[in-house]
């Protein structure tokens, strides 16, 4: 056997060990930490009102097996793009998975953001959800970001 075969069969088999080990067991090492969380499940979001301090990143994941989006808008129920004056709007765009945005810094205690799903727009269960800006709120606990939404 040449040099170069073992060599190539010494990667395989490096990967393979490599492959195993970060392998898909099921613990809780799975569960993401303590944050500001939305999620997207049966084309619902929830909760339908997080409380966030202005600058936070805030994570969402879809549970749906369509594509879905946490797009910012002018005024519940409006679908269109919109953010406070002097900020820009948040937009995850399409996604399947996980995405995150960060809120703009510098909102008012009480400020509340609408957003809605660009792909979907007043064809989701719920289709318009809120952040609303509270320098005092806590991350709630960690999240398994793991699957369980129909997807219609």
């Amino acid at each position: 056997m040449s040099y170069r075969t073992k060599l190539g069969i010494a990667a395989v088999v490096a990967a393979a060990a490599v492959s195993s080990a970060c392998g898909g067991s099921s613990s809780s090492s799975g569960t993401l930490p303590p944050g500001y969380y939305i999620t997207i499940t049966n084309m619902s979001f929830a909760p339908l009102n997080l409380s966030a301090p202005a600058g936070s990143t805030v994570t969402v994941i879809n549970r749906d097996t369509m594509v879905h989006s946490v797009t910012q808008q002018a005024a519940a129920g409006a679908f269109t793009v919109g953010a406070p004056s002097g900020t820009t709007p948040f937009d995850t765009g399409l996604f399947a998975g996980t995405r995150t945005f960060t809120l703009p810094a510098g909102l008012a205690d009480g400020t509340v953001l609408h957003y809605y799903c660009s792909n979907h727009t007043s064809t989701m269960v719920t289709p318009n959800g809120t952040i609303t800006i509270a320098a005092a709120a806590a991350p709630g606990p960690g999240i398994d970001p793991g699957g369980g939404g129909i997807g219609y």
